[in-house]
């Protein structure tokens, strides 16, 4: 799906629906399971687009504590000024980047990508670390029983012989009377 600024004459609507195989993420992020629904509205001023709206989608990810398959629902507005592409003026090894700046994208050939800027959205808005839920207790890391559905038979954690000391600082003290 493309948008093409040259056709951008007034301020206009759009409402969009991308099949979940339009927009793929990568395999270990997730999979998108619904359709995206995209709802925006598209300006153009001089040469800059302004795109502001919502994005709904469903996405399958895995639980980073439990490793089961959840669904993530995402609906989030957005906000995306797009400049026409130039070529960076100097080279440097590092760029300070404003405010704004992470707000901004830059459309070639007159054209902006619909499908690139649901993508870009979603990526920026999933979990870095995934979980079903809030209090998702994992696994055991010895075993690997699912904590959620109940406690392990494993025997208690062999304790560090290196830290026998400390233990010693928990038990009750004895006072001797001479």
């Amino acid at each position: 799906m493309i948008l093409l600024v040259e056709q951008l004459q007034k301020p206009t609507h759009l409402s969009i629906e991308i099949e979940s195989r339009e927009c793929d993420l990568p395999a270990d992020i997730g999979k998108v399971t619904a359709p995206i629904l995209l709802d925006a509205d598209a300006e153009k001023i001089q040469t800059e687009v302004r795109l502001t709206g919502r994005i709904r989608a469903q996405i399958e990810m895995t639980c980073s504590r439990c490793l089961r398959q959840y669904q993530e629902r995402i609906d989030e507005a957005f906000e995306v000024m797009y400049l026409p592409h130039r070529e960076p003026e100097h080279h440097a090894d590092e760029v300070e980047l404003t405010e704004e700046d992470v707000n901004v994208s830059y459309y070639h050939d007159e054209a902006i990508s619909l499908i690139e800027l649901v993508r870009e959205q979603l990526l920026l808005w999933l979990p870095v670390k995934p979980l079903c839920r809030e209090d998702c207790a994992g696994l055991c890391p010895s075993c690997g029983q699912d904590l959620n559905e109940g406690a392990c038979r494993c025997a208690e954690q062999p304790k560090d012989p290196r830290l026998a000391v400390l233990g010693k600082l928990l038990q009750p003290r004895v006072e001797h009377k001479i």
